[in-house]
């Protein structure tokens, strides 16, 4: 919307929280989320503001094409784990791109020490018009040791020693990098918006401390820029189910001093009146509860806002595509009723809500296992079930191999995790109650306990009539 509708977007972006202000005043810079919450629109936010009101300056890097295989190669020559085992080289990705966005895009041509780093980086073999691949590539056959003749006799001439090492090399680089950035004026803030990083889980070797290293270096880097007074700030945008892999101990003050978590559980009421904003948007004028003027008061014995939620994960982007559904079946209406409703909802959860399971478990789960699910979870139907009964159907309906119950443990982990299944609890007499992860993020799955398919799975499949 941002790019193809900008009207809507301006008008109808929604912050209750007031997150853009921590963003873009304060020192939080992470903003962590599951799928669909609306991350990369806060991102896009940043972006408007800058080009419309030129209060700063913000440019994206978008790792969506990042080469993770490639950059596993650049790891540090010591034993390290975690978050330092990458660092000097994201911290390396990051800043040759910072320069790059101050010599090409500002038009920091004139400052003689600037100038002069970005000739030695250019005669070490990293020019500043060097694509995000190439550097990813030139680090990494760096680190493999091509090329590095040529690097240490620069190296030599610049800092007056040859370097011992890879770590020896670029932390040299990066600690220069630096301190040129500290003599440097800007008249405008800058804000590089890191999004995109969900391609990593495309690759499974070194995926966690490339995370964790990029956190990190993310950290360190706003640090030096806050504590030096440098008018630049880094701003990550990341999936908290990414996120929550990582274990490292040295993330967890990072996380909590640092990051922002971006939910609409807690008051679905701010759904809503991203409904709203749009609806009033496409009066001109605003009207009080407009929901109820174009949809049912009641569906099913609740509200018709109510039912609709049972069928999403409490997401603005699964409201808007229900919204999206309504326009392309009913695109002459000016209301709906209690029969079109339900047939909206009925196709918003075939064609987009079972979709955006399998992209969510895309990089988790094997895609023959996540083309399959749909079969499973249709023998399954409405009743709760078992661990082993579901071991039992997966295999059944599985063409290619008989998974263990280990495998088959961990797809229902990223299952609940994600949202897609609940469970029925029961203990000590009391009365059975159904635990979702998206309403209640502090649950744990109990492989013991019945486990439920979300409504709107049931409802795509045509399990619940």
């Amino acid at each position: 919307e941002f790019m193809i509708e900008p009207e809507i977007f301006e008008s109808a972006f929604y912050d209750p929280r007031n997150i853009l202000n921590h963003l873009l005043k304060g020192w939080k810079y992470m903003i962590i989320g599951r799928k669909g919450v609306g991350k990369s629109a806060f991102s896009s936010k940043i972006q408007s503001i800058a080009n419309s009101e030129k209060e700063f300056v913000a440019y994206p890097i978008q790792l969506n094409d990042f080469e993770y295989t490639t950059f596993g190669k650049a790891s540090s020559d010591s034993d390290l784990v975690g978050t330092k085992k990458y660092l000097e080289a994201w911290e390396f990705i990051i800043l040759i791109n910072t320069y790059k966005i101050l010599y090409e895009h500002l038009k920091i041509r004139e400052v003689k020490e600037f100038n002069d780093m970005i000739n030695i980086l250019n005669r070490l073999g990293f020019p500043i018009a060097a694509t995000f691949k190439m550097n990813v590539t030139n680090i990494s056959r760096l680190k493999m040791g091509v090329n590095t003749g040529v690097f240490d006799a620069e190296y030599e001439t610049e800092f007056g020693h040859k370097p011992i090492s890879f770590s020896d090399r670029i932390g040299s680089l990066v600690e220069k990098m630096q301190e040129i950035l500290k003599t440097l004026y800007l008249p405008e803030k800058l804000f590089i918006l890191i999004d995109g990083v969900d391609d990593i889980l495309r690759i499974k070797k070194n995926q966690l401390e490339i995370l964790s290293s990029l956190i990190r270096s993310v950290d360190v880097l706003n640090q030096t820029f806050f504590s030096n007074k440098v008018n630049i700030k880094l701003l990550l945008f990341i999936r908290e189910d990414i996120v929550n892999q990582v274990t490292d101990p040295d993330l967890n003050k990072i996380k909590r001093d640092g990051s922002i978590r971006l939910s609409w559980t807690d008051n679905t009421d701010n759904l809503k009146e991203i409904v709203e904003l749009r609806f009033n948007l496409s009066n001109k004028s605003k009207v009080e509860d407009n929901w109820y003027r174009i949809f049912p008061e009641e569906l099913q014995g609740k509200t018709s806002w109510e039912s609709l939620l049972e069928h999403t994960l409490y997401k603005p982007r699964d409201v808007l595509q229900f919204l999206c559904t309504c326009q392309d079946l009913y695109p002459h209406k000016e209301s709906i009723s209690h029969s079109e409703m339900k047939n909206a909802i009925k196709n918003y959860s075939r064609d987009y809500f079972i979709e955006e399971m399998k992209n969510e478990l895309s990089g988790y789960i094997e895609d023959a296992l996540i083309n399959t699910l749909p079969s499973i979870f249709q023998k399954l139907g409405s009743a709760s079930f078992t661990l082993e009964k579901f071991v039992q159907i997966v295999n059944e309906q599985s063409t290619s191999k008989e998974y263990s119950q280990q495998d088959i443990k961990q797809l229902l982990l990223v299952l609940f995790e994600s949202g897609y299944i609940g469970q029925l609890l029961r203990g000590n007499g009391r009365k059975e109650s159904v635990i979702f992860k998206y309403r209640n993020p502090s649950a744990e799955i109990d492989y013991t306990q019945k486990i439920l398919i979300h409504r709107g799975i049931q409802k795509g499949l045509g399990v619940i009539l």
